[in-house]
């Protein structure tokens, strides 16, 4: 392992998660001998070097998304049932 990727940090780096999700992020990055600043700098260099997120930041719906939406645009709204309250909705549901 190239340790000089790790000698010379200064910049910190804080971010709020659920603790459930932070607990569960931690085991499993142990199991493997890791933990999580050590997989934050990885994940960053990675941005860094090739300019692009491990994410998709892709604000595009996707092809059955549109098509279930466009067939909710072309419902008959007319045939919509429409309640007074959520007990209503609750109890139409159940008869489902």
């Amino acid at each position: 392992m190239n340790t000089n990727l790790y000698k010379n940090k200064t910049a910190i780096v804080a971010f709020r998660t659920h603790q459930d999700i932070k607990d569960k992020v931690n085991a499993i990055l142990a199991k493997n001998g890791l933990d999580t600043s050590m997989v934050l700098n990885m994940v960053m260099q990675n941005i860094a070097i090739s300019g692009k997120s491990p994410v998709s930041l892709d604000r595009e719906m996707s092809p059955k998304l549109v098509k279930i939406l466009k067939s909710v645009e072309k419902e008959d709204k007319s045939k919509r049932k429409s309640f007074s309250s959520a007990n209503d909705a609750i109890a139409f549901l159940k008869t489902l």
